[in-house]
Parts: structure tokens; C-alpha cells; sequence
């Protein structure tokens, strides 16, 4: 009947929630008997359907809702309005981060919520975090209905358990548990259950999560040791406590929010003979285990109480040992048990390993052994070199080792780190090629000579080298590498003079040449040394005669130049004109002069003219950013963490490999120590955001942040004459955000500083960057845009010092309105005698005034 009445016609079809096949086969047929024009919509949780559909479509995967979507859709059926009630807000935005941005919750719950008083809404709310709503969790069931039971137990180990760990390790673990992850992990990606994230994490909606937490909960509502699944603390304290396990507990996590201590029977895991997953943090256990079932794939305890693993424990099933932070001493363990199938270990912070035994007869397959931060680890066994399978291998911050195998032959190794491994004086040989090492560090280490052999990593993109106390040799077949693009050199690394690369042989000296023939890759090179002055001790950190030479020009290649904490560096000589990003950060000495033309050489590169007028004002223009106003009151408590947990976050921004190669593209970054914002910059605040208007498109933009360091409360002043803290470090990571009248916002830039000082930020993007990134944000030929910096968190070493955001300033050409100023001036106490803190003063329309209004460089481009 479709073919008869619709056949040659012109037609709008809307096929809506298609979950089989057949549906879309028997009201489109093969999709070519309507005429040309027609259009046809088809919705599905399953992205495989329209895979099937082969090249006559095109998809579009539905985002969530951004803040204000959300607040719009939820206003819509809480209120009536395309806004909420002012006093109910804060109220809104907790129910918008329960959403995460899904339409389905949004209209549901506002529905449920309209007209309901303030504290109705606070007990619904809190309801909803911990008993799903019915009607939401019906829906989103559908897609859960349809899996087989392998698949269901997949999304529900994802659930509960692996939720942001890597698709690999998830993998590797569900595989040994006979689920076939490969299809089945597609099979949820496919139904839109899960998603995968640029790091290759896995990750679910909120709401999700919290469905297939729920359908475990009604296994068994009563009979908490029934279920098949545990993780939350209360439960899973009173089962063990209380020994009530059984055979059908599938996998335990014991973790609470807070640092607990609980106390176990011996046996109470005796029951439990099915668990696969044991995984304990933030928990003491205050007596040992004397059972652990052999079926476990997972075995993850920080903090293991225990020297060993009890006696009767066979895990020849286990998949992942982890056991940062314990008391495992790894040749006591390996000598009672063989693991063929392990593949992951983790010991690292353990600060009883003493030596790495032969692990080739115990866990010949590990692929990950990491050992970061085991101080006392001295010697690693020479069987290490040859274990093949191994891909990734973390000695960091092993001060202690001293003795490494004798040669490598790791045919799977892709990362190695020996950072901070102060004692190790001799790198292994290599005797045959390791084309998949990609990552090397070996810098703050003894080793003064790298062996011949290290051009055997053919494949390397990366290396780290040289230390603050020796000079380091490097051999003639350090140009064999012709893939590295990231050379780290730490004080005095000694280049062969000879590079002798076919006919185009060069020394190493001849600056352009440095990298365009012996590196063809290279856009990376962190302290330069063939560009500093000649003096042996010149090249060691710490120097008094430390100073960048002129000729640093000469290296047309250079994109980053990193020189942190010299107290002496003076001047920064003009840079080539391919640089990216300088970081000078703590470097105190650095002359004003020096600094304001860096900023100018970074401007002219941007295109940005130091002659830019803006017409508006917004607010009030500051004579000086810190005399006005307390600054104290302006410390984030909220954002505040502990230097452990800061340090976690740091290592979260490189989770993989990829994250140490990446390149940055055309953004431009300059850190460096000061208090005054150069004046070319035409919109400046003392608030921690800036609003402009501009056209229909994104100009090029500068971004400038003043950070400040404020003594905390109970804390004393020490600082030097430079303003240098000398009895703190302060850590953080700053967000740069971007917005538009549209009011959507989104992520500019991230950066982590660690300072002891005052610090200026420096961040811009050219305009074809940004219409790339930020285009779809414009509406119209005007657009309000507002800039924004944010501390998202913070830590202090001793407690004594906490940063604050001083003031602001944005470059832009912009299409600001007129409007009339309030001009305050103030003297401030904090000005060295040397530096300038005065903006420019401003006219009512907008005209510079003060006599310094114009660079010595004002007739030209920066």
C-alpha cells in the first residue's frame, strides 16, 4: 500500500524510536522508491540501525543540554516561565547537575516539582540522588532490556565499577571473566549507554549509572549479602561485618568518602567464593584477611595492611594487582604464587620494596608495572630487560635505585620514566631495535653517558634528559632518532659536534640547522643549552651567571622555551618568530624592560596593534590592583585541596601516553613573575571577568591574569625583595572561559602554575582559531562576549599562602558602545620602585590621558 500511494511522491517521513530492523525495511524498503527531495527522519537509541543503512544518510547524535538549555527547559515546566523564581535558583541548579543535561529528567522533574514550596523541592531533591525516579528510570530501562545477559552484566560491572577507567583495562578485566567485551562494549556504545571519551576512558550518564545501580538494589532489597553487586560504603560495611556474603556477590568496592578505619572477621570473605572485584580505598582494615577467593580477576587495595597474600590464595585468574601505598614486599610474594595471567600491577608509594625480583616465571604477561614514588627501591632483577609483553614501565621519584638491568630488550615497551632516579648512573644497553618506545625520561638522573645503542629507539618521539648536578653525553646516534618532536634538557647535555646526516652534515652549533637535519620532527626543546653563555657552571641550575644568548634567534624551529625557578636569569633576548609559549615562571630577576617587550613580540606575532582604543568602559578603570581592595576576601576556600589530591589531579592531565605528545597548535602562553598588565591591552578589570562586543566574527584575543599571593590568616610575610615567598609553593590550575550573549560557555584554555610569587598569564589565540572553536557562539553582527578566569583548584605546600586573581585584562578589536567611566586612583604600598602599576588613565571618551599612555614602541605594531 506505501508503494502504491507514495511511490514518485515527495514525502516528510518521521520514523520515531526504531529499535529493529525490520521496522525501518518494511515502511522504506531500500530507500529509493520516493521522489527525489523527500526527507526522512528516523530517531533510535541504537546507532548500529542506521549503520546498516549504509551511505544514503547522514547522523546526528543528540548532545545534552548546556546550563542554560537546561535552566530554560526546566523553568518551562517548574514555572511557567522561560526562568525561574529568583529564590529558588539555587534549588534549579541542583537539579540541573542531577540531570546532566537530559531533556527526559528535566521536564519529568519540573513537572513533578511545579508548585511545590522550597522545602518540598530540597526533599525531592534529595530523593531523587538516592531513589531514582520511577517514571525516568522506566525509559531509560528500554535500551537496558534490550542486551543479552553478557551485555547486561557488562554495563552493570561499568557501572558499579570500572565507570572512567580505560577501555583497555576494562577490557582486558571482563575478557578474563568470559563476557567477550570486544562485541559486547560496542554493543552498549551502540545502544548509547555508554560513551568513550578522547583518552579512550569509559563513561555513562549520570542517570544511567544510577539505573543500573538501582536494578541491582531490587535483586535483593532486603538481603544486602543477596545481591550481586556492592559498593556502597554502609551496605558493604554491615555484609562484612556482619559476615552475611554469599556465593552470588560478584564484586565488592569498600571506599568512604572519609578516611575510616573497619574491623574484619578473618573469614568474612569465606562465603563469597564467585567474587571477582575487590577493590578497597580510604579504608584501614585493622587485621589481616586469612581468605581470598580464587576466582578474583581484581584485587585493588591501597593501603594493604600485609607484608604477602594469605598462603591459601591461588590467583592464577587474576587480571590487575593494585597496591599503591602498602606494605607488599614484592619477593616475598612472587616466591608463593604464580599469576600467568596478570597484567596490570601497581605498588606504587610502597616504601617496603627493597628489590624487583624475576618476575619472567611469575607474570611473564604483565603489560603495566608501575613503581613510582618506592623510595627504597634499590635493585631491579635482569630478567626486567626481557619482559616482552611490557608496555609501560613508572620508576619516577625512585631516589634509592641504584642498579638497572644490563641491557632491554622490550619489544612491546612504549613508555618508560626514570625521572627523579638520582642514584642511577648506567642506561641499559640496547641491543636490538625498540621501534614502539615512544617516551623516555631520564631526567635528574647520575647518568653522564647514554650508551651508542640508544639509537635502537628508532620510534622515539620523546626524551628527557640531563640533571641539575652532571653533564650528560650524548653519542653520535642520538640523530638515528628521526622521530623525536619533544627533546627536555635538563642543565648541561652535551651534543656530538658532528652530525654528519648525508650531504647536509652540520654542527650541532649551526642553530637552524640543529633541528631542520638532525630532528626533522622537532617543535619542542625545552632549555637550550647551545644558546647559553660558555662557562661550565653556567649551564647548572642555580647559577649566578645564567643568561640566554642572543643568537637563540637562530633556532627558526623553536615553538616552546621552558626555564623555570632561576633566580638570575636576567633578560630574555628577542625569540625566534615561531615561538608558541615561553614559561618563565619564578624566575625573579627578570628585568621589566625585558618582559615588556617579550609581551610586545608575542602581540606583533598575534597581529595585535598596541594602539587599540575601546570606546566603552564596563564599570570602573583601577589606577591600581592592590591598595583598593582586600584581597584576602577574594580566596577560594572552596576550591582549595590537599597537595595529595592536587598532585592527582595533575597526573589526570596526562592519563595516556598520547597526553605527553600532544601538540597545542596556534595557542600562545607566557608566564612569567610581575604584577603590572602591559597597557596596550584595552579592556582591563580587577574583577576576575571582562565583557566586550564585537562583530559577527571572533577577532584574535589576548587574555592577561594578574595572579596575587595573599599570607592566610595565621600565616607570617617572608618574602625577599623580589616579593618571592620563601616558605611556600603554591599549585593550581586556571580555567580561561569564554561566553556569549547567547550566554553559552565554554572551556578557552587550562593551565597549571606552580609559583612562588606574583605571576602574570599571558594566553591568546589567533582569530581563524577561535571562529574555528567558538564560531557557532556568534548571532548577528553583535555579540556580547565575556572573558572569564577561574581558580578551579588550588594547593599550598606549608598553608601559608593562597592566590587570588588581581585583575584583568583583555586585547580585542571591539565594537563597544560609548559610555562614561568612573576613574579611582589610589597610591599603592605595594609598588617596587622599578615597576610600573598604572593603567592607563582614561578620558570620558575613552582616550588615553596619562603621559605613558604610549609605548616607546606606539607608532608601530607590537
Amino acid at each position: 500500500m506505501i508503494k502504491e500511494r507514495l511511490s514518485s511522491m515527495r514525502i516528510l517521513l518521521v520514523l520515531d524510536d526504531v529499535d529493529k530492523w525490520v521496522q525501518i525495511e518494511n515502511l522504506l524498503g531500500r530507500c529509493d522508491q520516493f521522489a527525489s527531495g523527500s526527507k526522512i527522519i528516523i530517531t533510535t537509541r541504537d546507532k548500529h540501525l542506521l549503520a546498516t543503512l549504509g551511505k544514503c544518510c547522514s547522523t546526528y547524535e543528540v548532545k545534552g543540554l548546556n546550563q542554560d538549555e537546561a535552566l530554560e527547559l526546566l523553568s518551562m515546566h517548574a514555572f511557567q516561565s522561560n526562568k525561574p523564581k529568583e529564590d529558588y535558583l539555587e534549588l534549579a541548579n541542583r537539579v540541573i547537575h542531577y540531570a546532566r543535561g537530559l531533556p527526559l529528567a528535566l521536564v519529568i522533574m519540573g513537572a513533578d516539582l511545579n508548585g511545590r514550596t522550597k522545602p518540598q523541592w530540597r526533599s525531592a531533591i534529595d530523593k531523587y540522588e538516592k531513589i531514582p525516579n520511577e517514571e525516568i528510570q522506566k525509559i531509560l530501562e528500554i535500551s537496558y532490556e534490550g542486551l543479552d545477559e553478557t551485555e547486561k552484566d557488562i554495563f552493570l560491572d561499568i557501572a558499579c565499577f570500572f565507570k572512567g577507567f580505560f577501555k583497555e583495562y576494562v577490557m582486558d578485566i571482563l575478557n578474563a571473566c568470559d563476557l567477550h567485551p570486544i562485541y559486547g562494549i560496542q554493543k552498549l556504545f551502540d545502544k548509547c549507554l555508554i560513551t568513550v571519551d578522547r583518552y579512550d576512558r569509559l563513561l555513562m550518564h549520570d542517570l544511567l549509572q544510577q539505573m543500573g545501580r538501582d536494578i541491582i538494589q531490587r535483586e535483593s532489597p532486603r538481603m544486602l549479602g543477596e545481591r550481586s553487586r556492592l559498593w556502597c560504603y554502609e551496605d558493604v560495611h554491615k555484609v562484612l561485618t556482619q559476615n552475611m556474603g554469599s556465593e552470588k556477590i560478584r564484586g565488592i568496592r569498600i571506599c568512604s568518602p572519609e578516611p575510616s578505619k573497619m574491623k574484619l572477621e578473618l573469614e568474612c570473605l569465606e562465603k563469597m567464593k564467585n567474587l571477582k572485584f575487590l577493590i578497597v580505598s580510604n579504608v584501614a582494615i585493622c587485621r589481616g584477611l586469612k581468605y581470598l577467593p580464587n576466582e578474583l580477576r581484581v584485587l585493588d587495595w591501597s593501603g594493604f595492611p600485609l607484608s604477602s597474600l594469605p598462603s591459601n590464595f591461588d590467583p592464577q585468574k587474576l587480571i590487575a594487582l593494585n597496591m599503591p601505598k602498602s606494605r607488599v614486599t614484592l619477593d616475598k610474594l612472587f616466591k608463593k604464587i604464580q599469576c600467568k595471567n596478570l597484567t596490570y600491577m601497581n605498588f606504587n608509594s610502597n616504601q617496603y620494596i627493597r628489590k624487583l625480583p624475576d618476575l619472567s616465571s611469575a607474570t611473564p604477561n604483565v603489560k603495566k608495572l608501575d613503581l613510582r614514588g618506592c623510595e627504597k627501591l634499590v635493585k631491579v632483577h635482569d630478567s626486567i630487560g626481557y619482559l616482552d609483553k611490557l608496555e609501560s614501565w613508572d620508576l619516577w621519584g625512585c631516589h634509592e635505585l641504584q642498579t638497572l638491568p644490563s641491557c632491554i630488550a622490550m619489544k612491546s615497551l612504549k613508555f618508560l620514566n626514570l625521572f627523579a632516579c638520582k642514584r642511577v648512573k648506567r642506561f641499559p644497553d640496547i641491543p636490538q631495535e625498540m621501534e614502539n618506545l615512544k617516551f623516555l625520561s631520564l631526567g635528574g638522573t647520575a647518568i653522564r653517558e647514554i650508551p651508542p645503542s640508544i639509537g635502537n629507539l628508532t620510534g622515539l618521539e620523546r626524551l628527557e634528559i640531563g640533571s641539575d648536578f652532571y653533564s650528560c653525553h650524548l653519542p653520535s646516534s642520538i640523530y638515528k632518532l628521526q622521530h623525536l618532536r619533544k627533546l627536555l634538557l635538563l642543565g648541561n647535555v652535551k651534543f656530538p659536534k658532528d652530525v654528519g646526516i648525508g650531504r647536509q652534515a652540520a654542527a650541532c652549533n649551526s642553530y637552524g640547522g640543529f633541528s631542520k637535519y638532525c630532528f626533522p620532527k622537532l617543535n619542542f626543546l625545552k632549555k637550550l643549552t647551545s644558546c647559553f653563555t660558555h662557562s661550565e657552571k653556567c649551564l647548572l641550575s642555580g647559577s649566578k651567571d645564567l643568561n640566554l644568548r642572543e643568537s637563540i634567534i637562530k633556532f627558526n624551529r623553536l615553538d616552546r622555551l621552558l626555564i623555570y625557578d632561576s633566580k638570575f636569569l636576567k633578560k630574555i633576548p628577542r625569540l625566534p618568530e615561531g615561538i608558541r609559549t615561553v614559561d618563565a615562571t619564578n624566575c625573579i630577576s627578570l628585568n621589566s624592560e625585558s618582559l615588556r617587550k617579550l609581551f610586545l613580540q608575542f602581540g606583533r606575532i598575534l597581529g595585535l596593534s598596541p594602539n587599540m582604543k575601546c570606546s566603552g568602559v564596563k564599570h570602573k578603570v583601577l589606577m591600581d590592583s592592590h591598595s583598593h581592595r582586600n584581597l584576602s576576601n577574594q580566596i577560594d576556600c572552596s576550591s582549595q585541596v590537599s597537595l595529595s589530591k592536587f598532585n592527582a589531579i595533575k597526573n589526570e592531565s596526562y592519563p595516556t601516553l598520547d597526553a605527553y605528545l600532544v601538540d597545542y597548535g596556534e595557542r600562545y602562553d607566557i608566564r612569567v613573575p610581575g604584577k603590572k598588565i602591559p597597557n596596550w591591552f584595552n579592556h582591563q578589570s580587577i574583577e576576575s571577568s571582562i565583557s566586550f562586543w564585537v562583530g559577527p566574527e571572533f577577532p584574535s584575543i589576548a587574555v592577561c591574569v594578574a595572579f596575587h599571593l595573599i599570607p592566610l590568616k595565621d600565616s607570617y610575610a617572608n618574602n625577599d625583595k623580589y616579593g618571592f615567598v620563601r616558605d611556600d609553593i603554591i599549585d593550581g590550575v586556571y580555567d580561561i572561559h569564554i561566553s556569549t550573549d547567547s550566554r553559552k560557555r565554554r572551556l578557552m584554555t587550562s593551565g597549571g602554575f606552580s609559583f612562588k610569587c606574583d605571576h602574570l598569564w599571558f594566553y591568546g589565540e589567533h582569530h581563524s582559531q577561535l571562529q574555528r572553536n567558538f564560531g557557532d557562539l556568534m548571532q548577528g553582527d553583535r555579540n556580547h562576549v565575556e572573558i572569564s578566569c577561574k581558580i578551579s583548584h588550588w594547593a599550598s605546600t606549608n598553608g601559608n599562602y593562597a592566590p587570588v586573581i588581581a585583575r584583568m585584562g583583555v586585547h580585542v578589536e571591539c565594537i563597544c558602545p560609548p559610555q562614561n567611566s568612573d576613574i579611582i586612583q589610589c597610591n599603592s604600598q605595594n609598588v617596587d620602585d622599578d615597576t610600573e602599576l598604572h593603567a592607563p588613565l582614561l578620558s570620558q571618551n575613552g582616550s588615553q590621558t596619562d603621559s605613558d599612555a604610549g609605548d616607546p614602541s606606539s607608532s608601530s605594531s607590537p
